[in-house]
C-alpha cells in the first residue's frame, strides 16, 4: 500500500509530498474505507488536510490528489 502522496494545492498552485493515514470515503465501494483501499476519487487523509485521489494508483503506481478546502 501506497504511504506518501503527492498533494496539489490548488490556491497556491504548488505540490508538495505527504503522508497518507487514512481512508475517510470511497464512493467506488463502502468496503474499500474499511480496508483503505485507495482509488481514484476516494477521500484520504492526510498529514496536510484531506484530499481527493486525483490519480489511478493501480495503473499508475502513483498516488495523486487534490486537497479539499475544509
Amino acid at each position: 500500500q501506497a504511504h506518501t502522496i503527492n498533494i496539489s494545492d490548488p490556491k497556491t498552485g504548488k505540490t508538495f509530498s505527504s503522508t497518507m493515514t487514512n481512508i475517510i470515503q470511497n464512493d467506488a465501494d463502502p468496503n474499500f474505507v474499511r480496508r483503505n483501499i485507495v482509488t481514484k476519487g476516494a477521500i484520504a487523509e492526510t498529514e496536510a488536510g484531506n484530499v481527493r485521489i486525483t490519480s489511478r494508483p493501480g495503473m499508475d503506481g502513483v498516488v495523486c490528489g487534490v486537497l479539499l478546502d475544509e
